[in-house]
């Protein structure tokens, strides 16, 4: 009988700082997405925004459209799909109406639900 070898994928040191740099960058992004989304939320339920607030809201808006991210990292990374949940709460936040009943309520406590579940398994890992 013929001996099948197996390969083992050894994942290089380099590569190893890359996933963690990489997770840390996602964190990142999913905790200041956990400040922006609620007030975003929030200034898009005003009919009339002050100045401040207007410039405010376009600030969250230029955040989220600068950011360029396959949503599909969060599952490699973090066994989560919390990268798409923000994207949709994001495009359901930025299309609400003033004033109507909207998605976005529903999308932001899905997000933190998630977030919530995520921070959970953080500190578990960090206690490690």
């Amino acid at each position: 009988m013929e001996k099948r070898l197996i390969k083992r994928s050894i994942m290089q040191s380099g590569a190893i700082q890359q996933v963690n740099d990489a997770t840390v960058v996602l964190r990142h992004f999913i905790e200041l997405s956990a400040k922006l989304l609620p007030f975003f939320n929030e200034l898009s339920k005003k009919e009339k925004l002050l100045p401040r607030e207007a410039q405010d809201r376009q600030r969250i808006i230029d955040v989220f459209h600068g950011y360029k991210f396959d949503t599909s990292t969060s599952m490699i990374l973090m066994n989560s799909s919390i990268l798409d949940t923000i994207q949709r709460t994001f495009q359901q936040i930025e299309k609400r109406i003033p004033g109507e009943q909207s998605e976005a309520d529903n999308a932001i406590e899905q997000f933190f639900s998630e977030h919530e579940c995520l921070v959970t398994d953080w500190l578990l890992t960090d206690n490690n």
